[in-house]
């Protein structure tokens, strides 16, 4: 609500309640006065009456009083009642006689009572016999003992039509006072906006938080009135969180580049555990959403409530926990925690080495996995050399085997070494692509020519289903040798006379390369493994095929290096669908 409507709303509410109040007492006091006068007037009357009557025993019945009550009545344009010393109606000029003789009896009227005890009375009360309000008049007739009682009566109706005129009055005068509060209201609220509107203004753009110096400077500070006091502390006030503002966003800014630079967790509890800071790494490491306000003996992390009673004694721990991410794999977190000095609260930093241990178990795999694999080629070179040397040489027959034993193994070596320097080359980028656009169709036509004389030697006939509109962006060298080893690894687990069948499909901007064969399958616990360096399938161990384990993980990441993915799905027994993306070009 606005100054002005505020105005307004106070003046209208002040002017109706003054008014309110007027129009109460006046109406009281109109009532009072034309009672009062109305009584004086029906006493006149009364007297007229009791002179006219004289005394009401002289009637010898009721018809006879009725009769001249209603004579009375007429005359005085008024309702004219006789009324016995026993209380009872004996006329009245607005009833017939039949009505007389059913009504009640008076004896509990107010002004029967006074004017029997005084002489005279009134009162003013709702009629049940006429259903109209009535103002009563009553005097004792000249029977000196038990006087009988002459009544009259008017209504009160004009009385109403004076306060519904003076009600009309107080509607016009409600009428003003919404005019007069209105012009009120807008002279107050013009003459308050053109002083406080520059207050507002700079008010208002030290809550956003710009500081404009010409709006302070324009400030009425030269004032001696209330408006000048408040535009110099306003002034002051700018001044002061203009600086402090500074100071904050000065530390904020350090102070954030220092734990965005960590990429580490911060999180910082009071001596209870309740998180009072944390930074949003903290939530990603931990997995935990909000870790502000909760206490840290409650984030189900055992570790965490370890190092927190440990640092309480020590003032210092350390320690390397698991963390489950629900996709079966470990999250591996370090976790060190110290007390503050000045403080005394805790300080939690939380760092991801799940990548560490990884490295590290992958380096140690590494060399297992080379160690196992060379150590087979090497053994048969060093045995088959060792027995050429005893004397195998003078027999040309055995040393042509041995000869060709060593030249095997050697070219095993040869090709395994090969193959880690190349894949060494592409995990670290050394590997120059060439990226163009190729048609994917004459692509696969003719390499699926160039490989029938390997599939002859099986029986195995290679099926080609395109699907796919576009070309691809890839290098050349790159995708036949990837397309290579996925051919020759669904050759080696296919049985003879099967079918291997390359398909395509489009997946929004990527093309989808399918390569199927009809093989032993690969289990799901081989699936996560089988794109490792040396990783070999139970059942490609069992079998008579020989490979160094690292096509694959060429495979892999030559696709990754063409801005793709790459997959397997399969079944025990079922074959397998070794399948890569490549970016869709023109």
């Amino acid at each position: 609500m606005g100054i002005r409507s505020r105005i307004f709303l106070i003046v209208f509410l002040l002017l109706t309640v003054s008014i309110s109040i007027t129009y109460v007492v006046a109406e009281r006091d109109l009532n009072n006065t034309f009672k009062l006068q109305i009584v004086n007037e029906l006493e006149k009357q009364a007297n007229l009456l009791l002179i006219s009557v004289g005394n009401l025993n002289k009637f010898e019945d009721i018809s006879e009083a009725d009769k001249i009550a209603d004579e009375l009545g007429r005359a005085s344009n008024s309702r004219v009642t006789f009324i016995n010393n026993s209380g009872q109606v004996i006329g009245d000029s607005q009833l017939n006689i039949e009505q007389i003789s059913s009504i009640d009896n008076h004896n509990n009227r107010s002004e029967v009572i006074d004017a029997l005890t005084n002489g005279i009375g009134w009162s003013s009360r709702y009629s049940s016999t006429l259903n109209q309000d009535l103002l009563y008049f009553a005097i004792a007739d000249n029977q000196e003992n038990n006087p009988n009682i002459i009544r009259v009566a008017v209504p009160l109706n004009y009385l109403d039509a004076i306060t519904d005129t003076l009600g009309l009055s107080i509607i016009l005068l409600f009428a003003v006072v919404f005019i007069v509060s209105i012009i009120a209201s807008g002279v107050a609220a013009n003459f308050l906006y053109s002083n406080i509107q520059e207050l507002a203004d700079v008010t208002n753009d030290i809550s956003k938080g710009v500081f404009k110096s010409d709006a302070l400077k324009a400030l009425p500070t030269q004032r001696v009135d209330e408006f000048g006091t408040v535009a110099r502390s306003i002034s002051q006030i700018s001044d002061d969180l203009k600086n402090q503002i500074k100071i904050i966003a000065k530390q904020r800014d350090q102070f954030g580049l220092v734990l965005d630079d960590l990429g580490e967790g911060i999180i910082v509890t009071n001596k209870k555990g309740d998180v009072v800071f944390t930074n949003e790494q903290a939530s990603i490491i931990l997995k935990i959403d909000e870790l502000e306000s909760k206490n840290i003996k409650k984030l189900n992390i055992p570790a965490l409530n370890y190092l927190f009673k440990r640092v309480k004694n020590k003032k210092r721990a350390d320690i390397e926990f698991e963390i489950e991410t629900g996709k079966k794999n470990t999250q591996w977190v370090l976790g060190s925690m110290n007390q503050s000095k000045t403080t005394g609260e805790f300080i939690l930093v939380v760092h991801d080495i799940t990548q560490l241990r990884q490295l590290n178990s992958m380096r140690r795999d590494f060399i297992s996995n080379l160690s196992h694999e060379l150590r087979t080629p090497v053994s048969v070179i060093r045995a088959n050399s060792e027995t050429l040397l005893d004397g195998a040489l003078d027999n040309k027959k055995d040393a042509k085997i041995f000869a060709k034993a060593i030249l095997h193994n050697s070219e095993r070596l040869s090709l395994m070494v090969s193959d880690l320097i190349d894949l060494s080359r592409i995990e670290y980028g050394d590997l120059k692509l060439n990226i163009v656009s190729i048609d994917l169709d004459s692509f696969i036509n003719s390499f699926i020519v160039s490989m029938k004389s390997l599939t002859k030697k099986k029986g195995i006939d290679i099926l080609y289903k395109p699907a796919h509109k576009t070309k691809i962006k890839a290098d050349v060298q790159a995708l036949e040798r990837i397309l290579t080893n996925l051919i020759d690894n669904a050759f080696k687990y296919s049985p003879d006379e099967s079918l291997i069948e390359i398909s395509t499909k489009q997946d929004d901007n990527n093309v989808r390369v399918m390569v199927a064969d009809n093989g032993v399958g690969i289990s799901e616990i081989d699936k996560g493994h089988i794109f490792d360096r040396f990783y070999r399938a139970a059942s490609a161990r069992a079998s008579h095929n020989k490979g160094s384990g690292l096509g694959l993980a060429i495979v892999k990441n030559l696709v990754n290096s063409l801005n793709g993915d790459v997959g397997v799905s399969s079944g025990i027994h079922k074959g397998s669908t070794f399948w890569f993306t490549l970016p869709s070009g023109k």
